[in-house]
């Protein structure tokens, strides 16, 4: 279900942005974009109480203490109403450093719709944030399947909604509207869900001191990972558009749009793990299963991973040129630059989970936090004279040095994992498919696409080429004995 998700997030994110490019124009969608980097840095605060809420209802709920999971969603409640008001903060003096700082490459309407899409993500924000304890309890009971299918709506459900009411209002601030709409309607769906269906108490119990300052220390270290996602992440777009206006900024994005589809397709395998996770850690303490768990999960989440990757190496530079249009083609390097590095982080999510329950989540917050700051300062010398190109060369080589080899010396070194035996299973089971990827763009260059038709089949019988591939040169017994059994669910015997 997870990955049925990830992929409609996919190919919902592939139509979405043509949709918007040539439904609100190039410079709302580059608006659009810069404003969401903004509204980003306040979902620290909604993203460090998800964490939190998660970590430890989880931990209560495998220890069966019933008053703990209370208290937990109890003192959840209470923090969200001052994180209200920090969000409400955080918008109102947003929107005014926003009027100021962008005065001389914005026109004035731009400003002003500027910061009334502020104000309508910020209360989209806020939503979000007081229905993490309704996914706190789902996720304790597993229940991915009403989780993910209520996502999967969601997903489905937006881009209809919006391409309806930009035909009518051809404005970035009517896709904020859109946004808050569908995301309400689903965030009561499922706190009504957690509510009846598995009896969800966020009765305080009493104020238990204790568990409070838990939750706020185990809040600090995640506040840091936050904070330096945002910054990583959205601030090349907000330095784009103060050098070069939203223009620009509408070419960087499309090639992150290419980043931000790719993530789902790590975390999906990883999210469902945390329960597994929590329940080895807060049972057993036993570091010869994490570290099996972290291998297994990572080489399966690694497949699709590479599918996309080699795939978008070898077809992406056509498929940019006709899903966005001719005047976008650096944002094929935007995303080849930025992909090839991350690959490694997004495959490893399950090691986020593994940090979280074990609470040792601070030193890939603050390592990533430098990485941020040094990103930045890159960015800044890189961008006005490269533009988005040098954006993105920042951003890959500050993932190379943190998640490539700081985090995994710190899994080896601190967490006692045993990485040696990850990345040399790892290297088996991707060389085989990177020479295919060379061989794949040998041809295709010698080839070319020149409309849809061509691409897709080309496409296709790459896909087929990979899952053989794969199957006979890279997969283990284990991993082809997943195969098998989904195939014979697929195709029942007579």
């Amino acid at each position: 279900m997870s990955y049925i998700y990830s992929a409609a997030q996919i190919i919902v994110n592939l139509l979405y942005v043509p949709i918007l490019l040539s439904g609100i124009g190039q410079s709302e969608y580059g608006l659009y974009q810069m404003i969401g980097s903004i509204v980003a840095y306040m979902n620290v605060i909604s993203g460090t109480l998800s964490a939190g809420a998660t970590r430890y209802y989880c931990k209560y709920y495998v220890l069966g203490d019933e008053d703990g999971m209370a208290n937990t969603l109890g003192i959840l409640k209470r923090i969200y109403r001052w994180a209200t008001l920090g969000i409400a903060g955080f918008a109102f003096i947003a929107a005014i450093v926003l009027s100021f700082v962008y005065a001389q490459s914005f026109t004035q309407q731009e400003i002003t719709e500027s910061c009334l899409m502020l104000a309508i993500l910020a209360l989209n924000l806020v939503v979000t944030m007081n229905n993490t304890i309704s996914i706190a309890v789902i996720t304790a009971h597993e229940d991915f399947v009403f989780l993910k299918g209520s996502m999967l709506a969601t997903v489905i459900l937006q881009p209809l909604l919006v391409i309806f009411f930009i035909r009518l209002f051809p404005y970035a601030l009517t896709v904020s509207i859109v946004q808050l709409f569908a995301n309400s309607l689903c965030r009561s769906i499922q706190h009504w869900y957690a509510k009846k269906h598995l009896g969800m108490d966020s009765k305080l119990r009493w104020l238990d001191k204790k568990l409070e300052k838990g939750i706020l220390t185990f809040s600090g270290g995640i506040v840091l990972g936050f904070i330096a996602d945002q910054i990583f992440w959205k601030t090349d777009q907000l330095i784009l558009g103060y050098f070069f206006g939203p223009s620009l900024v509408a070419v960087y994005a499309v090639g992150s749009q290419i980043v931000n589809a790719y993530m789902p397709l790590g975390t999906s395998i990883s999210s469902v793990f945390f329960s597994r996770a929590s329940d080895l850690w807060n049972n057993d303490h036993s570091l010869e299963e994490m570290s099996a768990l972290f291998t297994k999960v990572s080489r399966i989440a690694l497949y699709p991973l590479l599918a996309v990757l080699i795939g978008f190496i070898v077809f992406g530079q056509e498929f940019i040129f006709l899903w966005a249009g001719p005047g976008y083609s650096d944002a094929y390097w935007v995303a080849v630059i930025e992909l090839t590095p991350f690959t490694v982080d997004v495959a490893q999510n399950i090691g986020l989970n593994i940090l979280q329950v074990m609470n040792r989540y601070g030193f890939r917050a603050k390592m990533y936090l430098a990485a941020a700051l040094f990103n930045i300062v890159l960015t800044i010398i890189l961008a006005p004279q490269y533009g988005c190109i040098g954006a993105a060369v920042s951003s890959g080589i500050a993932i190379l040095l943190s998640s490539g080899f700081i985090l995994n010396w710190y899994y080896q070194k601190r967490i006692h994992l045993n990485m040696g035996a990850y990345w040399k299973s790892v290297i088996r089971e991707s060389i085989p498919l990177i020479i295919l990827g060379v061989l794949g763009k040998m041809i295709w260059s010698a080839t070319g696409a020149a409309n849809w038709g061509i691409l897709i089949l080309g496409i296709c019988l790459f896909a087929v080429a990979f899952s053989l591939t794969a199957y006979f040169f890279s997969a283990n017994e284990y991993e082809k004995s997943m195969v098998r059994g989904i195939v014979k669910k697929l195709i029942p015997s007579k």
